[in-house]
């Protein structure tokens, strides 16, 4: 048998999306194998962190979590991606189950609860039942977008262009042939030479890719890692890696929002920031660890990143 390895593909394919949270490689394996042939794209995180990263990178419908990890305990996981996705369903496996493990996770926002052992029937049940609600509402908004016309609906949520985004797109794109599985290089590509991604930058890629425009942008907006307006003057990154969450990223972040009105991917009105998070850093020992344009502030807290951010604006 292959050894289990963390799974993190950026395809274009199987909807609903899932993580498999799980660290007993035999487990892991199996539950795979039972979600692939039931059609879902899934994939796999052996660690608590490997989870919380793959779901800063990458939007999921569904968390299946063990509790019991080599580094973080699955609660902990569970409440911060409650937090950060609230969107993201999640059923609980465990080998050790009590019932005051069972109500704080229903409590943290658990769909289900599994002790094990279950039954494959039993798995796939609780599955399709977290995902049902979602499967409802896609099956309505694609049937929307047909009855609207497929294209504008979606276009029309994006802001109007600027004017000198448009020059570099040819230049940019000439260096794909429009092959559907270059299409997520295409959008890194053109937001990596503009900056983000622009309603003109999507349609020129849907055409040269021969795509409907609603398949692009569902695309673009599936994974964390587009932007669709312009990046502000100043680059705000705030690491959320455990030894940072633990030491107060989350309370810089929460203040952030509360006095300049920035939130994770968003850019102030007057352009002048833009705050994003991050994995990890690799700065552990600076825990907490705010980087402000190219410049590492370590030790951080909620007053002295609001004091940069303040002399910024001077």
């Amino acid at each position: 048998m292959d050894p289990v390895r963390e799974t993190m593909s950026n395809e274009v394919g199987a909807w609903p999306q899932i993580l498999l949270m799980e660290d007993e490689p035999t487990v892991a394996q199996g539950l795979q194998m039972i979600l692939k042939q039931e059609g879902y794209g899934v994939d796999l995180a052996m660690t608590g962190q490997g989870a919380l990263d793959a779901l800063s990178q990458k939007g999921f419908d569904l968390l299946v979590a063990d509790l019991r990890l080599p580094d973080i305990d699955g609660m902990e996981v569970i409440k911060q991606i409650k937090k950060d996705r609230p969107e993201t369903e999640v059923i609980v496996i465990t080998g050790y189950s009590t019932v005051p493990s069972a109500v704080k996770a229903i409590k943290l926002g658990a769909f289900d609860f599994l002790p094990k052992p279950f039954t494959e029937d039993e798995f796939i049940s609780a599955v399709e039942g977290a995902l049902r609600e979602k499967k409802e509402l896609s099956s309505k908004e694609h049937k929307e977008i047909l009855e609207a016309g497929a294209q504008e609906p979606f276009m029309a949520r994006f802001p109007e262009e600027i004017g000198e985004v448009e020059e570099p797109l040819p230049e940019i794109l000439k260096a794909f042939e429009g092959r559907r599985d270059e299409l997520i290089p295409m959008l890194q590509k053109v937001q990596d030479g503009i900056g983000f991604l622009p309603r003109r930058a999507l349609q020129e890629i849907a055409h040269l890719a021969r795509l409907p425009a609603a398949t692009v942008f569902g695309v673009a907006t599936f994974y964390e890692q587009f932007r669709f307006w312009p990046v502000g003057k100043h680059r705000i990154r705030v690491c959320r890696g455990t030894a940072c969450h633990v030491k107060g990223s989350d309370r810089i972040l929460s203040d952030l929002e509360t006095r300049f009105g920035l939130s994770p991917g968003k850019t102030t009105e007057d352009r002048l920031f833009t705050l994003e998070t991050v994995a990890c850093f690799g700065s552990c020992a600076l825990a907490p660890v705010v980087v402000v344009d190219d410049s590492v502030h370590g030790r951080m807290n909620s007053s002295k990143t609001r004091h940069i951010l303040e002399e910024l604006q001077e």
